[in-house]
């Protein structure tokens, strides 16, 4: 019996399936991201995984999960890891189809009812 490798969007494709929902894109998107930061940096430093796992702290078969991109990390543990590895994370957040930005920083959206200010000396608070 020959087999064929087939692609994921293929098997999609077969099962009916038009468009991969974007939650389920960017999990696999920051997935990869950090699976291949994983494996570039511990080569880069010619380091097997046992020794990578020393230096993070946990055992070999943790790397490898890692490097795979198949595990489903918790944030706390990906700032574990990359605390070690000196790395800072950046993650950018933009709405899709051009929806409105939202700045955090503007207070304007954060207004407290006249009603519901208190002065500080009202509260009886030494300033």
């Amino acid at each position: 019996m020959e087999y064929k490798l087939i692609d994921s969007n293929s098997v999609l494709e077969q099962l009916g399936v038009d468009e991969i929902p974007s939650n389920i894109d960017m999990f696999y998107d920051l997935s990869y991201q950090l699976s291949t930061y994983i494996f570039d940096y511990r080569v880069k430093n010619n380091l097997t995984q046992k020794e990578f796992a020393n230096m993070l702290g946990v055992k070999q078969p943790m790397v490898s999960k890692l490097e795979s991109g198949n595990y489903n990390i918790s944030l706390q543990s990906i700032c574990d890891v990359m605390a070690k590895l000196n790395t800072r994370i950046k993650l950018e957040l933009e709405p899709e189809d051009n929806e409105e930005d939202v700045d955090c920083f503007d207070m304007s959206r954060h207004e407290v009812p006249a009603a519901n200010i208190v002065k500080i000396e009202e509260l009886g608070v030494a300033v």
